[in-house]
């Protein structure tokens, strides 16, 4: 799983460009993205195979089933970054995992991920991270709720096309008018590149300026939404003591038994730790 750079020619490792060369077969998203790769890196004679979202699982069990009988060795790229995160590449590799004689190796360097969280400036060390945000609207705004209410990092990041920035950002904004918290948002595009430009605020009217901004939505683009700590702080209590209820329930202790203990651990109502040990319980 060999990274490349998601802009600068100059980010690639010296460890990419060797398993590059000594590779038998290069897979990757777009052939002709890759071939202009090697051209680039002035590597010569590369077979290439197309390894795209539209192959199917058919085809890689057989492809990967002749790369262990013939021991082949094989690399894999996405277009931009690090394979296997919101790629292809994640369908290679846990196809590939089925397979004992297949020996599975990183090859790290860039990624547009990792490369955002670096200037992302999140106070917290966890974050979140999507994939693409969702094209509908609707669906869009369910996922943030859910994520608010799962209490599981208050940094979340998504990756967006430029064909959706725009869209991303208005579904961004009805959700944030619609909140009683004011969220954070941190905006990169064309991370590495010539243009690199990073826009950074709070709540919807940030959001509303910056769509009324003639901005260049060419390029790809990576977002976080960040939950503020004062919002997240009131909830964290009973986070920790449903965990606890959760795993008395799970460990056989009574309904009751477990509201008592929680109750007394956790000095909350016993009527509260009872009515949320019956839901669990129902699950």
């Amino acid at each position: 799983m060999i990274a490349t750079p998601i802009g600068n020619l100059d980010d690639i490792t010296l460890r990419a460009i060797d398993a590059i060369r000594a590779c038998d077969e290069l897979w990757c998203e777009d052939t002709r993205h890759t071939q202009n790769l090697l051209n680039a890196l002035k590597i010569e004679g590369k077979r290439l195979k197309r390894v795209d979202q539209h192959v199917s699982e058919a085809e890689l069990k057989r492809w990967l089933e002749r790369v262990e009988k013939e021991g082949q060795h094989i690399g894999v790229v996405t277009d931009a970054g690090t394979p296997g995160i919101s790629d292809p590449g994640a369908k290679v590799v846990e196809i590939a995992f089925q397979h004992p004689g297949i020996r599975i190796e990183p090859v790290a360097g860039v990624s547009a991920l990792s490369a955002f969280v670096s200037i992302a400036a999140f106070s917290d060390a966890s974050f979140l991270f999507r994939g693409f945000f969702p094209r509908d609207a609707g669906d869009g705004i369910q996922l943030l709720n859910g994520l608010k209410d799962s209490l599981v990092s208050r940094n979340w990041i998504f990756f967006e096309s430029p064909l959706r920035i725009r869209a991303a950002m208005e579904t961004l904004k009805r959700w944030a008018e619609g909140s009683d918290f004011v969220p954070g948002f941190i905006f990169a595009k064309e991370l590495t590149k010539l243009h690199e430009t990073v826009y950074a605020g709070e709540g919807a009217p940030f959001l509303e300026r910056l769509l009324q901004q003639h901005f260049d939505e060419r390029g790809e683009w990576v977002f976080s939404v960040i939950i503020p700590k004062n919002y997240l702080k009131s909830e964290k209590d009973e986070t920790d003591w449903m965990l606890t209820l959760e795993c008395l329930i799970e460990a056989g202790i009574s309904t009751k038994d477990a509201a008592n203990r929680v109750s007394q651990r956790f000095s909350i109502a016993k009527n509260l730790a009872y009515q949320r040990a019956l839901e669990l319980q129902k699950k």
